[in-house]
């Protein structure tokens, strides 16, 4: 009888590991569906800037070469951070040279938007402005599957078996604020 109990009691234990672990998984591939959509909205708007500096900009502005390959190298090197956090979802590394990456790209185009003539200025600020609005708006799903496994793994007895598992807390992207625009 006594055996009979035990095996019961482990094969509830059994059930609620794989029904946690399900559980937990589930919600870690909601975070990564929802980074990947980040994502793709980030990379549409880096690719129209890239191809708005390249295109209209390269002919009106053909004597600020220097500005134009800093532009450039700053959102190549975006895109190219972008690709490091999808290899490496909710590493907090990644993520964070992400946030480096955008707030360089940023204050890249505040430096040159300074420099640059009357005719380019306001296609720089035009597309800074739509990165700056649309991104936020794409992480608010992200930051809500976050939210959901962050607090799933903290919740007892899921926690332990969080730990177990090595599961690691999932990073919410904070972009800075920044003057003059919603963030």
């Amino acid at each position: 009888m006594a055996w009979l109990m035990l095996s019961g009691v482990l094969a509830l234990m059994l059930f609620w590991a794989v029904g946690a672990h399900n559980r937990l998984t589930r919600l870690r591939t909601e975070v990564l569906r929802q980074w990947s959509t980040v994502d793709t909205v980030w990379l549409k708007w880096l690719m129209r800037f890239q191809a708005a500096v390249s295109a209209r900009q390269i002919l009106a502005w053909s004597s600020e070469a220097d500005d134009l390959q800093a532009l450039q190298d700053a959102s190549e090197a975006m895109v190219e951070a972008l690709a490091d956090a999808m290899q490496q979802a909710l590493e907090h590394d990644s993520m964070q040279r992400l946030l480096q990456r955008h707030e360089a790209l940023m204050q890249c185009i505040d430096e040159v938007v300074q420099r640059v003539p009357d005719t380019v200025r306001p296609h720089l600020l035009s597309a800074q402005s739509r990165i700056l609005q649309n991104i936020p708006l794409a992480l608010v799903p992200y930051h809500l599957a976050v939210e959901n496994y962050n607090a799933a793994l903290s919740q007892a007895p899921a926690s332990w078996l969080a730990r177990r598992l090595r599961m690691r807390q999932a990073l919410a992207v904070r972009l800075p604020s920044r003057a003059g625009v919603p963030g």
